[in-house]
């Protein structure tokens, strides 16, 4: 009795350390994550947009993608726009250097810190006062993002620094990046992209299709360079892009903490955008002379010039008319549900369930083989059971893999330490203590009812048929 209490307090404190220790190590880990997506997947329909690493302080997070893609106009910029200018307010048109220095030197009057360039800066033959004044004023500005267009040639040429430093190592991103946009150059000649501390992001992939869906990465030698719509973003949070994240075929991250939104395997935007205005729209002539508030002060920053000329190239023109649509659908995670949270049970309720399973687990260590594996197994199908229903009904995410690992080490050890009465072996020779069967005895008949054997008669005492046959012959002759 000794040696069976033995094993079971054995199997007992194998069973705690084992889930003590999976309950320490895997909140966080790709398996939980596999495990918690696998549970996901019996009652939502993916993709899903997971978040968290499964512990008390992150629990896990999950969004799904919903039809609601309504235009969020609280999330849209404010807008300076660059029009064809028909009264000739400014020295040229398109704009010289000098007309956007004015510009953006009112821009910084009007208290503007952060400011998005939509516009290409770049000229054939620029005036050099002009020129040097418009890089006086972009770096005045505490945040700076430019735009500029992106194509792929034969000849390529080494990533900008505006770019580079807006940009993530290849190796960075998950999912396989051969179907991500490939370019190689700026296809504008003495482009002006700011100063040391100025972000760029590509306006248009001149190698690329146009379409409802809009491309927010592209791939730059060993690089992944952003859209314009995701630096505005970035600079709009504080947010460095080194913390993006992007999973294709899945989502695009702009922090832990988000704006997250749906991506498909080339890099797009997963969801149709709606038309948005601007939170406010000034004319570019009017920004002159505007008095100080004319810029309101719920509009999110940056503030950003937008060219709308007429002339434009019709690339250009389909930019400028998505851009507030796209910056607000991705800043207010458009196309996704509500965020479900997924809590775990406190410490104290954990450690409670795993020492009531692992008391099960030892209870039934020392029964027999069959008896023990079954109710084994039954107490994992529990585990599953209530892990599913504790995530769907109570959004509670329940110490599964802490439990599996201590039905899993406590089976074993039982099996391993079982005694000779409780494992079944299959006999394989003779035994002798198993009883045979009894021998039938003969059946011995009264004596009067034996029949005696037939005496024998003497041989003396027979006559043969040829004695008898020659002395019938010899009396008949006498006669």
């Amino acid at each position: 009795m000794s040696g069976l209490v033995q094993r079971r307090l054995g199997v007992f404190f194998v069973a705690v350390a084992a889930s003590c220790c999976v309950l320490k190590f895997a909140p966080g880990s790709a398996i939980d994550r596999t495990a918690f997506t696998t549970v996901v997947q019996g009652f939502a329909n993916p993709p899903f947009f997971i978040s968290g690493d499964g512990s008390h302080a992150a629990p896990w997070q999950l969004r799904t993608l919903t039809h609601a893609t309504r235009s969020q106009p609280q999330h849209a910029p404010a807008v300076v726009s660059l029009g064809d200018d028909p009264d000739g307010f400014f020295q040229s048109s398109p704009h010289a250097p000098i007309d956007l220095a004015v510009i953006l030197s009112n821009f910084h009057r009007l208290g503007v810190k952060k400011a998005g360039i939509a516009t290409v800066l770049a000229w054939e033959s620029a005036d050099a006062i002009g020129l040097a004044a418009l890089e006086k004023a972009l770096a005045h500005f505490d945040s700076l993002a430019l735009a500029a267009p992106l194509s792929r040639s034969a000849v390529p040429a080494p990533v900008l620094p505006s770019f580079r430093r807006a940009s993530l190592p290849l190796a960075a991103i998950t999912g396989d990046s051969s179907q991500v946009p490939t370019v190689n150059r700026c296809p504008i000649p003495d482009l002006i992209l700011g100063g040391d501390k100025a972000l760029a992001g590509f306006s248009v992939l001149e190698s690329e299709p146009s379409g409802k869906h809009h491309h927010l990465i592209a791939r730059w030698d060993d690089r992944v360079v952003f859209s314009f719509a995701i630096i505005t973003l970035l600079q709009r949070l504080d947010l460095s892009p080194d913390g993006v994240e992007v999973r294709l075929g899945e989502s695009l991250k702009l922090s832990p903490t988000g704006p997250v939104v749906p991506i498909d395997a080339y890099g797009r935007l997963a969801i149709s955008i709606k038309p948005t205005p601007a939170h406010a729209e000034i004319s570019a002539e009017s920004i002159v002379d505007a008095a100080v508030g004319a810029i309101p002060e719920t509009a999110l920053p940056p503030l950003i010039l937008r060219d709308d000329r007429s002339a434009a190239e019709p690339a250009t023109r389909d930019f400028s008319k998505n851009l507030t649509g796209l910056i607000s659908a991705i800043s207010a995670e458009a196309g996704l549900g509500e965020v479900s949270h997924f809590r775990r049970p406190s410490t104290a309720w954990e450690l409670g369930i795993l020492g009531f399973f692992s008391l099960a687990l030892a209870l039934v260590s020392g029964t027999s083989f069959f008896f023990r594996n079954l109710s084994g197994l039954l107490l994992g199908g529990l585990c599953l059971a209530a892990q599913w229903i504790g995530l769907c009904l109570a959004d509670v995410w329940l110490p599964g893999m802490a439990i599996l690992a201590a039905g899993s080490a406590a089976m074993i050890l039982a099996n391993l330490v079982a005694s000779p009465d409780t494992t079944p072996t299959a006999r394989t020779t003779y035994d002798p203590e198993i009883p045979q069967a009894p021998q039938p005895e003969p059946i011995t008949k009264p004596m009067d009812q034996q029949k005696s054997p037939p005496l024998a008669t003497p041989a003396s005492t027979k006559k043969s048929p040829g004695k008898k046959r020659a002395r019938s012959q010899k009396s008949s002759s006498k006669s």
